[in-house]
């Protein structure tokens, strides 16, 4: 509703500009006098960290990692309004983790992406894996034989030659015992009444998450032990996010209550 808004407050606008603009002032010999151009404004500058007011970032949350705009920065400490619209303060580089590929200063800093490829000091020698979990500058890294260890930028580096990773496949539980929500829970769930909002529409196995910046994401969404997991393939299901399924139906998140307000 709120982009809808948006949109025809801009049509609006856009047309009571061009009713106003419609019959150019004349000069001369009745003809009409060109525009002026309009300098561009100029960029804004990059800072330290080589973020800029107005970029899409990534912020680490209660819920895991999160899209969000810079709205304000003062050295490492930034101002956020987060993809479900609350405004908050971040720190680079713990809490906050530019899109793309990491620079040189982000890899300085301590920062690895999901899925790295990493050799990670144990025990005096140097083992290759694969980062799994990310939880700030703490890296959960999965290891030959079926161990893990957690590591960070003192104890780990980049690997050289990448492990195989087993790529999971879509549509496949991502824990043994989890079945398909299909037909079990289905529908527009929201929160009311609650700090910040959230809204996920279930469909035929999958959810899709409304975001307030950017594009909805859509997940995969299992079941099993009482708990709804909205899970992305690919992924390691550490990064799936849980929700409690209630006795009166609802669905519990981090923001409240999810009610089910329409099929």
């Amino acid at each position: 509703m709120t982009r809808l808004l948006l949109t025809l407050a801009f049509l609006g606008l856009t047309a009571a500009a061009g009713a106003q603009s419609s019959t150019p002032p004349k000069s001369g010999a009745g003809r009409a006098s060109a525009p002026a151009k309009q300098a561009s404004a100029p960029a804004t500058p990059a800072d330290a960290n080589g973020f800029r007011i107005g970029d899409v970032v990534e912020i680490s949350t209660g819920q895991g990692w999160m899209k969000g705009t810079i709205l304000s920065a003062n050295g490492n400490v930034y101002r956020v309004r987060s993809q479900i619209g609350i405004d908050t303060t971040k720190l680079y580089p713990d809490e906050v983790r530019r899109i793309g590929p990491l620079t040189p200063k982000d890899r300085a800093a301590g920062q690895y992406n999901l899925h790295d490829a990493v050799q990670v000091n144990v025990n005096g020698a140097w083992v290759d894996g694969q980062i799994i979990t990310v939880l700030g500058l703490e890296y959960e890294v999965q290891l030959p034989g079926r161990r893990t260890v957690w590591a960070n930028a003192q104890t780990m580096r980049l690997g050289t030659a990448p492990p195989k990773p087993a790529a999971p496949k879509a549509g496949s539980p991502p824990k043994p015992g989890l079945t398909s929500c299909a037909g079990k829970i289905e529908g527009r769930y929201a929160t009311t009444g609650a700090f910040g909002s959230m809204t996920i529409t279930f469909r035929s196995g999958k959810a899709i998450m409304a975001a307030l910046l950017g594009d909805d994401e859509q997940l995969e969404c299992w079941m099993g032990g009482g708990r709804v997991y909205l899970h992305k393939p690919g992924e390691s299901a550490s990064q799936d996010v849980p929700l409690d399924i209630n006795d009166d139906g609802t669905l519990q998140s981090p923001f409240g209550e999810l009610k089910r307000k329409g099929s």
